[in-house]
């Protein structure tokens, strides 16, 4: 409504002029435009920063792989160890699978004896780190334990060989539930024969007699 002066004019209601709302309005849109490049400028930078953060792990990774894939570890071993003989295998992933007898005698008594399954990681440039577990079962299948071994195997400097005789190597060995029963570390080393076609890496041993000669 419109007021009437009690000199009977007309009066316009208090408020902002046309040019002064105007003015407000495009100073509000300043404003926002200011607030939205920093905001956008913002982002572009944290963008950035994890396109950066992502070519960088990429690269570490990379050089990870490829410092695992030219270790001479990588491949098949026939390992004597102070338990008996076992079959290594060392892929270039980290993993590493081996081959045991199927029972073993304990301080359970005989067991038979899974698999055994791990990873490894470079020390340096010949030596490494392997954490595998073996399962122990009964004659019903029941487990009994676990048996899990670390070991620090060095390769020879021609590739050929392997040995073992770190302090810190050796079992820890867990009942069923997972309870520590016992700790060996050290003892006898373990030493290994790099396997090839046709060379499987066995000691070698007197021919029995009448056996024929190779």
């Amino acid at each position: 409504m419109t007021g009437i002066t009690p000199s009977g004019s007309t009066r316009r209601p208090p408020g902002r002029s046309v040019g002064e709302r105007g003015a407000r309005q495009k100073e509000q849109e300043m404003t926002m435009s200011g607030v939205s490049r920093r905001a956008a400028l913002g982002s572009a930078g944290a963008m950035a920063a994890l396109g950066l953060s992502s070519r960088v792990g990429g690269v570490a990774a990379q050089d990870a792989a490829s410092e695992m894939a030219t270790h001479p570890i990588v491949g098949a071993w026939m390992v004597t160890t102070p338990a008996g003989l076992a079959m290594a295998v060392f892929f270039a992933d980290g993993t590493n699978i081996q081959g045991l007898p199927a029972t073993m005698a304990g301080p359970r008594g005989v067991t038979f004896v899974s698999t055994q399954v791990g990873t490894w990681v470079p020390i340096d440039e010949r030596s490494i780190h392997f954490t595998g577990v073996q399962l122990h079962t009964d004659a019903n299948g029941t487990l009994v334990g676990t048996v899990t071994i670390d070991g620090h195997p060095t390769v020879s400097e021609d590739g050929q060989t392997l040995f073992d005789d770190n302090p810190e190597s050796g079992p820890t060995i867990r009942d069923a539930a997972g309870n520590v029963v016992d700790v060996l570390r050290g003892g006898p080393p373990a030493t290994g024969v790099r396997m090839g076609v046709g060379s499987p890496g066995l000691p070698g041993g007197t021919p029995v007699s009448g056996t024929p000669a190779a």
